[in-house]
């Protein structure tokens, strides 16, 4: 049994809950390293809500949440009809990253979906988040055929 099967079946996932946000919003801040926005409470609670068995915690054996990833599925791009999940937030506790915990959690939600006849899962991050697109790469993840554009409006924080 490789070293991330056993990881795996040491770890409890579930669907989170509102009651997991606080949790959420901490260890996400200890990535971010900063406060969040006040909207990002609100947001992140409205999604599980709206999307809960599509987003998923990672559970120590002792009950302790150390990771979450939320993602929805959607229909839309430009005119496709192409159902895509997209994770559109990933976490995992500092203390407990780089040991296998991202990768099981990945594969479960690749294994969710797959169940559930979904082609591609997708996510957006920016070319600078060395650590995050290595990650996603190691769990399979390439470039897309999309192009993410942008038009700035305002004055950057």
């Amino acid at each position: 049994m490789d070293t991330t099967k056993k990881l795996e079946a040491q770890l409890q996932f579930r669907p989170l809950s509102v009651d997991d946000i606080d949790e959420i919003m901490r260890i996400d801040e200890l990535i971010v390293r900063r406060k969040r926005n006040p909207l990002f409470r609100s947001q992140l609670k409205e999604q599980i809500i709206k999307h809960g068995d599509e987003s998923l915690g990672v559970i120590l054996q002792d009950g302790t949440l150390i990771g979450y990833l939320l993602a929805e599925t959607k229909v839309y791009i430009y005119g496709t009809d192409d159902l895509a999940a997209w994770i559109t937030l990933l976490g995992i506790d500092p203390e407990f990253q780089d040991q296998g915990v991202g990768t099981a959690l990945a594969n479960r939600v690749i294994s969710y979906f797959s169940e559930k006849g979904i082609n591609s899962i997708r996510t957006i991050c920016a070319w600078d988040w060395g650590d995050l697109v290595e990650f996603f790469s190691t769990v399979g993840f390439k470039l897309s055929d999309y192009l993410t554009l942008e038009l700035n409006i305002g004055q950057s924080p």
